[in-house]
């Protein structure tokens, strides 16, 4: 018995030493051997974003974990359906994967779109991370202090604000145009193809503010280039500490617009496979590298794996549906879709 004991702590330990070996036995447990070559990932916006700020993140513990690369692939547009499109249409193989989150799920209750459907074309596989939204602005172009004096400055009728967004459709679009209907608001919008342009727009003082993902946000916060006056959800986060949230503040319009990413596969990928995919980014999300450079932006990884995580995926975009119905203002995006983008 002590031998047999002996045996399956060196088994153990030798799992955590040699990631290449414990990919090939992970593979095993679902009589399929992943990823035996490089795997692509789609990202559905611009550098810059908190997906694509997440994507390299992943990059580099799926390599540590596996061996093999997770290369990038940037498809940004129609607020990141174009690259979920792109992604449900690939080989169904566990070689393309795609990361997405809360904006597809929004998406689909505000416009019809017979090119995708996140339901029925996208297999959900892992939620990575939970990313609060910040709403901030560009301390040169505009003197709000305070999220109570940002409402007032964006109410008023003899200046028209401008407020960025990553694209038409995308959390932060989605976020501001909450905000803008329920405090009966008056900035304009410009829309930008992700939000590292948006960003960056912001920063050069062409737009004014902005409601958009903490971990895109943080480094422009904390060189003071941007000011950080709300953070979105009902407590407020670890590295924004003096930042109020949208629950104490009584902003209830900002209150749920965080947001969440997850990877997901072609639709018709097998069951076996997208459970070798899963088995492997649960090593992924114990990396302890990973887990120090989420930490330093704030976020955890999810962990939500399968199943769970489709269900969450359903249950999510449901309330979506109910929420933005019954704020009566589903057709915006067909709306600013017409107008066109920066």
């Amino acid at each position: 018995m002590l031998e047999r004991r002996a045996y399956l702590q060196w088994i153990a330990a030798l799992a955590v030493a040699s990631p290449v070996w414990a990919q090939t036995k992970v593979g095993q447990r679902s009589g399929v051997t992943w990823p035996t070559e490089p795997v692509h990932l789609v990202v559905p916006f611009p550098a810059g974003g908190s997906s694509a700020i997440l994507g390299k993140l992943l990059s580099r513990s799926f390599e540590r974990t596996t061996g093999q690369p997770l290369r990038l692939q940037y498809l940004g547009g129609a607020g990141g359906l174009q690259g979920a499109s792109f992604a449900a249409k690939a080989e169904a193989n566990g070689q393309h994967l795609f990361i997405g989150g809360s904006h597809l799920a929004a998406a689909r209750a505000l416009v019809e779109d017979d090119d995708f459907d996140l339901i029925e074309d996208l297999r959900p596989l892992v939620k990575v991370a939970d990313v609060p939204q910040v709403l901030v602005v560009n301390p040169a172009r505009l003197r709000s202090r305070t999220i109570m004096e940002w409402l007032v400055d964006m109410s008023r009728k003899s200046k028209q604000y401008r407020m960025g967004t990553a694209g038409v459709g995308s959390s932060s679009h989605i976020a501001a145009e909450i905000v803008r209907f329920q405090e009966d608001l008056r900035f304009e919008f410009v829309h930008f193809r992700g939000s590292g342009p948006a960003l960056q727009d912001l920063l050069n003082g062409t737009v004014d503010t902005m409601i958009d993902g903490l971990i895109s946000c943080l480094p422009h916060i904390r060189s003071g280039r941007l000011k950080a006056l709300l953070v979105t959800g009902s407590e407020r986060v670890s590295v924004l500490p003096d930042v109020p949230c949208a629950q104490e503040m009584g902003v209830h319009a900002l209150q749920d617009c965080g947001t969440w990413h997850g990877m997901f596969a072609p639709s018709q990928l097998s069951s076996a496979r997208a459970q070798a995919v899963e088995q492997v980014f649960r090593r992924v999300g114990a990396d302890a590298q990973l887990q120090a450079d989420l930490a330093a932006l704030g976020i955890a990884w999810s962990g939500v794996y399968g199943d769970a995580f489709a269900s969450f995926v359903q249950q999510d975009t449901s309330d979506w549906a109910q929420r933005l119905k019954g704020m009566g203002i589903g057709n915006f995006l067909q709306r600013d879709r017409a107008e066109g983008a920066a």
